[in-house]
């Protein structure tokens, strides 16, 4: 029997509820994500309505995006696919299949973030910037499964969207990904940020779990 993706496990969340805003990621597309609101769910279906800016005039219609967000208890992840595209100006309405849906439940919610106990830098470019604040370099402070805390001198704000990079210690594979600013404080002449993960390929992923793994079994040893 073949498994049909379905979006009925997340209807009953709130970030699926009509009117709700979700970041959706374009697969072909190294950029910050398009925010889309959701007008209509169902079990085998999903549309949503964007503004017609400049990365929404692209042809949507065949390819493959990702909606990913965190609640409190997991991690979903849904890859849909683009069967039809209407332009009502300004707006795009998309509607879209399920491909493939993951909920990745976080045990014993939430994993806090850890130091790495070493300098690692991370070099970032913030998404949609101008081209002389939009890249920068970063220090791993702490991470965890799902979120980074990094500290930065560089001028970034809440909100925004940063592509980045950083090498795994333990393996020297470099992990890339697409995060969001959920938090920024100031520590001394320092911008401490916090980000979740909005997009990251699933072995760069598995990457993170087992470096955090080997961090929290050092350090309660």
């Amino acid at each position: 029997m073949i498994d049909i993706p379905s979006l009925t496990p997340f209807m009953a969340d709130k970030r699926l509820q009509r009117g709700a805003s979700l970041p959706m990621m374009i697969s072909r597309q190294v950029k910050a994500p398009i925010q889309v609101m959701v007008e209509h769910v169902k079990s085998s279906y999903l549309v949503v309505s964007l503004e017609m800016k400049a990365e929404a005039r692209t042809e949507l219609l065949g390819s493959t995006v990702r909606v990913r967000w965190e609640s409190d208890a997991a991690i979903n992840t849904i890859d849909l696919e683009v069967i039809s595209e209407e332009t009502v100006w300004p707006i795009k309405l998309l509607a879209m299949v399920p491909v493939s849906v993951g909920v990745e439940i976080v045990a014993g919610r939430k994993q806090e973030p850890i130091s790495p106990g070493i300098d690692i830098r991370v070099p970032y470019k913030v998404m949609g910037a101008r081209p002389i604040e939009e890249k920068g370099e970063a220090v791993l402070l702490k991470l965890s499964p799902t979120r980074l805390i990094l500290g930065t001198e560089g001028y970034v704000a809440k909100g925004e969207f940063l592509h980045l990079s950083f090498t795994v210690p333990s393996t020297g594979q470099e992990i890339v990904m697409m995060a969001k600013i959920v938090e920024k404080t100031f520590d001394d002449k320092q911008t401490v940020i916090e980000l979740i993960f909005t997009d990251i390929n699933e072995k760069h992923h598995q990457l993170i779990k087992d470096y955090y793994k080997k961090l929290t079994s050092a350090a309660s040893s």
